[in-house]
Parts: structure tokens; sequence; C-alpha cells
């Protein structure tokens, strides 16, 4: 405000009327603003220099009692002039005058009167000579016009000032605009937690690197803090939020010169740098790793922190800024599922696997509309007779566009998609109608053994599911046989404890799955309440050829008889299995031995003659 203010004092029509009143008069005109003392015209002129310390402070005086123009008169006969200019009632600038004589000048008093001046004698005299003399009537024609054009001055002056009142309105609204703008901007481009950029930012700076080079390589680093939520579950969000912040900062200054450093939002960062060679990658995912990764403290807690990383480079695993991101994401997700505290560069490979699995999942769907799925029975054999005493029921599926497709390929699939439940249901339904069909044409066997997932047991309707079928296909429980597998049971062993319970009560046998593969639980197998263990197929693979294998083998099929529980061992193949089996008195065998899965049809026919295996 204070430049804007000088502008208008200095303006040319002011300077224009003070050039005009000199010319008439001969008095040069000086104007004191904010300490400052200003010659409007620039004169050499040195009648400007006899100033008296008090002639200055009793014209002010006087303008402050009101007049409309301080006079000055000294001992000597000089006379000095001042008039006020206000600006809200309120005076900002006064104009001086240089002085002039009103009487014939005393000699004696100018002598005092300039003794305190830095000019020599000689010099004063020479600069009086230059003050005109004028008398009272013509000093009152001077003060008559100075009023007036003083009066002109303070109207082009109050003009200015209103000029300048809106104009400092302006600038006031425009920097209220804009700090305005600033706080949305950081609003939207900064995250708030760490105050680094955040994920518009970063895609603004990608953007506008593709649009300036469209060849020149660039890298962008996709990183998640593996299980945060445990953090935040553990020790509260303020900790996981100052946890997030010390890491954020550990990143940049990795990054401080090198690239841009931004929080994508959660437990997640994003990492954009220059590319240079493969080397040079490889030792900054390495370098990331061993930043983040290991124990941080909070405070006096102690957390350990993994990272899981995917790497895209552009352009070659991207041409734009919607693949380049998708891309690092993808060999994110690919690092977390590898078994997480990895990084993974993208590979094309990666993302034709995710077209498959959506395909997949869209063929899934359409599976159950259109009945694409089938059930294959494996054999369970008595090890004694060899006879054919039960079955598992396995799924399988020839699809309309993939053709047949593995178990291993989809089930997985439709767990993460919840499909397994829909799956589960049909595949049960199912094996209820053929122990039906079975047991109406007379065969005889135990049961039809069904696997269920994790998923399915934690649906809180898979109770009321598994009453239902049994009630619509009119099967005798006892003929329906469950297989869970062991680490699902461990998972929430009090939940589960308590539905196989409910299976129990209504006459479904109930096998412990895969026993040995997962927490070889054997403290926790006194407290399930199964009919069947299935030992693994990892246990029989090892019999034979390995003395360890062996004897714990052969001392859960101990255990599991002295619990009054059957024993099945699956994926048996060889002949030594089948006899170091029958040694140790093992009920059951299931496995490529006696048959792989096959189509009811052929189960049929195989127990509609009575065929031993």
């Amino acid at each position: 405000m204070e430049y804007e203010f000088s502008k208008i004092i200095e303006s040319d029509k002011i300077r224009s009327l003070i050039k005009s009143f000199y010319e008439l008069t001969g008095i040069t005109c000086l104007i004191q603003y904010n300490g400052r003392l200003l010659n409007m015209l620039s004169l050499d002129n040195d009648t400007i220099s006899l100033r008296f310390d008090n002639y200055d402070r009793d014209i002010v005086n006087q303008i402050k009692r009101g007049s409309i123009c301080g006079i000055y008169k000294s001992k000597s006969g000089l006379l000095y002039m001042g008039i006020p200019l206000y600006v809200k009632n309120k005076v900002e600038v006064i104009i001086f005058t240089t002085p002039v004589f009103y009487k014939k000048p005393d000699i004696e008093c100018l002598k005092v009167e300039t003794s305190t001046l830095k000019y020599r004698r000689y010099e004063v005299s020479d600069i009086l000579k230059s003050v005109p003399v004028y008398s009272s009537e013509y000093i009152q024609k001077i003060v008559d016009l100075l009023c007036n054009m003083f009066s002109v001055i303070q109207v082009l002056f109050n003009d200015n000032i209103n000029w300048l009142n809106k104009n400092i309105e302006l600038q006031k609204r425009e920097k209220d605009f804009k700090d305005k703008y600033e706080s949305i901007r950081k609003k939207a481009y900064y995250d708030e937690l760490t105050n680094l950029p955040n994920w518009n930012y970063l895609k603004d700076e990608i953007q506008k690197k593709i649009d300036r080079d469209y060849y020149n390589r660039f890298v962008l680093f996709h990183i998640d803090l593996n299980n945060f939520k445990n953090i935040n579950d553990i020790f509260g969000y303020k900790y996981g939020d100052k946890l997030l912040k010390k890491i954020g900062n550990a990143i940049k200054k990795i990054y401080e010169n090198k690239g841009i450093v931004s929080r994508k939002h959660g437990n997640e960062f994003m990492i954009l740098k220059p590319y240079t060679n493969l080397k040079n990658l490889n030792i900054d995912a390495k370098e990331l790793m061993d930043t983040i990764s290991g124990i941080w403290k909070l405070g006096e807690n102690e957390v350990l922190i993994s990272v899981s990383m995917g790497v895209s480079v552009y352009p070659d695993d991207g041409t734009n800024i919607v693949e380049i991101m998708r891309n690092a994401d993808i060999a994110l997700n690919k690092a977390k599922s590898s078994g997480k505290n990895s990084y993974k560069f993208f590979d094309k490979s990666m993302y034709d696997d995710i077209l498959r699995k959506s395909e997949m999942e869209k063929e899934i769907r359409k599976a159950l509309k259109y009945n694409e799925f089938i059930l294959y029975y494996q054999p369970q054999v008595d090890i004694e007779t060899n006879e054919m005493v039960s079955f598992e029921a396995l799924i399988r599926w020839n699809s309309s566009k993939f053709g047949w497709v593995m178990p291993g390929e989809f089930i997985s699939l439709a767990e993460e998609t919840g499909l397994i439940v829909s799956i589960g249901e049909w595949v049960f339904k199912e094996a209820c109608i053929q122990s039906t069909i079975w047991k109406k044409k007379g065969y005889k066997f135990d049961f039809i053994s069904v696997n269920v997932s994790t998923v399915q047991l934690k649906e809180s309707g898979f109770i009321d599911m598994v009453k239902r079928i049994l009630l619509e296909t009119n099967v005798d429980p006892k003929t329906i046989e469950v297989e869970i597998t062991e680490s699902v049971v461990i998972e929430s062993l009090k939940k589960n404890c308590k539905i196989i319970n409910e299976l129990k009560k209504m006459g479904i046998r109930v096998a412990l799955d895969d026993f040995g593969s997962g927490y070889s639980s054997l403290n926790y197998l006194k407290s399930i309440p199964i009919n069947t263990i299935k030992i693994d197929k990892t246990f029989i693979d090892g019999i034979c050829k390995y003395d360890y294998e062996n004897i714990i083998t052969g001392e859960i099929i101990n255990l599991a008889h002295r619990m009054n529980l059957d024993v099945i061992a699956e994926g048996v193949e060889e002949e030594d299995q089948v006899n170091f089996l029958r040694t140790k008195s093992c009920n059951k065998i299931q496995g490529y031995y006696f048959g792989k899965p096959m189509p009811s049809e052929n189960i049929d026919n195989m127990l509609r003659n009575k065929i031993n295996i």
C-alpha cells in the first residue's frame, strides 16, 4: 500500500500544479510524507536548505489545531507556509513552501538563525540573495493561490485515494482468492498427514513427463507396507500415523533430488524417478526394501515392517498414465502373492494372467448357470479287502470357452470372488443326489466325501444350506462325509468345532483333510470331533524313501486308531507304499494306484458288477 500511496503523491497532475505555482511565484513546494521530504520539481534550489528546527514544528501544530494553512514567521523576516492533505480526516501529507521575506531582512537575526546551518557565512549570504521579498498584500495573494491550488490537489488526491482503496480491496480479494486457491490446491495435491505429494499430484507429474518427451523413460515404484492394519489394531491409529510419517520422510531422503515421493493412500507410497538401466533399477529397489523393511521404533514400542513393491517402466510397460500405474499395481500384487517382503518388475505375463482370471470369473458364473461343472469320484479302497468302500467327490469343469480347466486353477479364483459358496452348494447337492441314486440301486458303499472350503464355513447360512439339501434330496446323512482341511479348522477352532458338532448331530461324517500339512496340530486333535484323518500326500510320497517319514506316518496311524478314528492315506501311487500302509493297519487308501477320479457312469458300472480294485 505504501508504494501505491507514494505513486499518488508523485503523480504527474500534482507535479504539474506545483510546477505552475513555482513559475508564478518563484516558490518551490516540498512534500512531507511518511518521514520523507520530497522535492517534487527536483530543482537545484539552495533555498530548500534554509530550514530551521522549529518552523515545521510550529506549522504542524497550527494544522493540528485546525488551520487550513500553517504560517511561520521568523524574527529575521523569513516566512514559511504549510498546507495539509487529508485522508479519512487524518493528515497524511503536508506540503511546505520554501521561504520568502515578508519584510526587510534583519541581518543580525539572520546571522543567529543561520548559525546552525552547514553553510559558511558567505554562502548563506549568496543563498539569501535568491529569496524573494514580497509585501504583505502580495503574500496574502500567494496564500490564497496556494490554498486554491491545494484544494484542487486535495480533490485529485481524494480521487486517487478512492481508486487506491478500490485497488487495495481488489488486491486484498485477489490475495484472499490466491490464499484460498493455495489452500485448496494443497489439499488437492498434498497428503495432509505426511505433507508428501499425493496421488493427484503424481498423476499430473507423470502426464507432464509423457507430454514433454514421449520417449523419455522413467520408473514408477508402488510400495505397500504389509500387514499395516495390525499396527493400527495393536497400538492405535496415532502410532500408525507416526510410523507413516517416519517412513515417508525416510523414503524422501533417498530421493530428495532424484524423484518425487508421494503417498498414494493408507499404507501405500509411490515414487517417480528417471530410468537409467536395469542394474541401477535393481539397486534402487533393494535400497528401498532395506530402508523400509525392519524394526521401527515408536516411542517405547518396536514394530516390524515388511514391504511388497511393484515396479513399472515407461514406455516399456505402458504408453499412457493409466497403463503405467495399473502395471505397477499388478507387479505389486504379484509381489504380495509371492510371499511378500519382495519386489517384482512388471511383466506382460502378469497382465495376461489377470485377463485370464477376469475372463475365467465370468465363465465360472456361466458354468453355474449352464451346468458346465461335473462331479468325478475317486474310490477309497479298504486296504485289506481291496473293495471300494467310499468315494471322494471332486469337481471338474469342461468350459465352453477354455475347455477342461483344472480345479487348481479355478477353485482358488472361486474362493477369492466368493463364487465358491454357490459352487460348494452345487457340489454338496450333486453328491447327495448321487448317493441317493446309488443307494436306491442297492449298491454297497459307506459314503461319498465332499470337500468344504473355508469360505463356505465362514458363511452364516452354511448349516442351514446343509439341512435344506438333506431334505430336498432325501439322502441318508450317514452316506455323506464332509472333508475340512486341517489348517481351516485350526484357523477358527471354537467356531468350526461347533459347526462340526452340528454336522455330526445330523448324522454326517467329518474328515480332517491334509492332516500334517499345516499346523501338524496333534494337540488340537483331541478337541476336534471328527471321524476320519486323511494323511497328506506329502507324507505318503516320502514313505519307503526316508526313515523319518515312515516313523511319522506310522505314529499318526497308531494315534488315530487309539482315538478310534479311521485313517485314509491320500496320493498312494506305488505298490511299496501300499505294502507299508498295510503293515501299519491303515484303514483306507486313495490314489492313482487304485484309480483316478472318474465320471459317475464309470463308478456306476464298477459298483453294479461288484468290481474289486
